[in-house]
């Protein structure tokens, strides 16, 4: 349990950074979006290296640690691994990483809602706190992890003839597999909502401490 939660505390850590350096290099390079393809700066390469370390770091520790069920995310985190990976070697397509790595802006609110959940002492306005780290949740969920999949699908349609033939088919398997992981991890959390309001119900409290969350 210690793990766990020193886990999903860097976990959050990582999101957090992520999240704004994410911001700082839409600020800087808005250009971006115009073409992912070729698009490339140092700073947004700096990202893509930061996160792969993490994720490096994240899939050793919970393969050493983790007493739960832990394929989803070795999963989750070899698929990431690898197309980032790719990514920082060719120096090419860091556009669609930045795509893939701004779903952290949602993995914020999934580490904060289980950290507000195991450290209710520490807040102020804890039912205010939950309601907004829930709402937060469920719209960067939305925008994030769906509705950036989709754009990225949408830019790998329209690019696809600039593209080698097996390197685009590897792009688009990597985001179809982080798209359907996605769609589990919604169905995991709305089904663990739905529980946690059952649960409170009955006058039980329930706390998803065994789901290890893709970050």
């Amino acid at each position: 349990m210690d793990w766990l939660k020193q886990n999903t505390l860097l976990s959050f850590i990582h999101s957090m950074i992520c999240s704004i350096l994410l911001i700082l290099a839409v600020i800087h390079a808005p250009e971006m979006f115009e073409d992912p393809l070729s698009h490339s700066n140092m700073f947004n390469y700096s990202i893509i290296a930061f996160s792969i370390g993490y994720f490096l770091y994240d899939f050793y520790d919970c393969l050493q640690n983790s007493t739960s069920s832990i394929v989803p995310i070795l999963f989750h985190h070899i698929v990431v691994i690898t197309f980032l990976s790719h990514v920082l070697i060719r120096t090419r397509t860091i556009g669609y990483a930045l795509y893939a790595l701004s779903l952290e802006a949602n993995s914020v609110f999934l580490h904060a809602r289980r950290l507000v959940r195991w450290y209710p002492s520490s807040f102020h306005n804890l039912n205010f706190l939950k309601a907004f780290i829930d709402i937060g949740n469920y719209i960067t969920f939305i925008l994030f992890r769906f509705g950036i999949v989709l754009v990225a699908l949408r830019a790998l349609l329209i690019q696809r003839n600039r593209f080698e033939p097996i390197i685009h088919l590897f792009t688009v398997m990597s985001v179809c597999a982080i798209g359907i992981l996605n769609i589990v991890l919604f169905y995991r959390l709305l089904k663990n909502q739905i529980n946690s309001k059952k649960k409170s119900k009955d006058g039980k409290v329930m706390i998803d401490n065994d789901i290890l969350m893709p970050s």
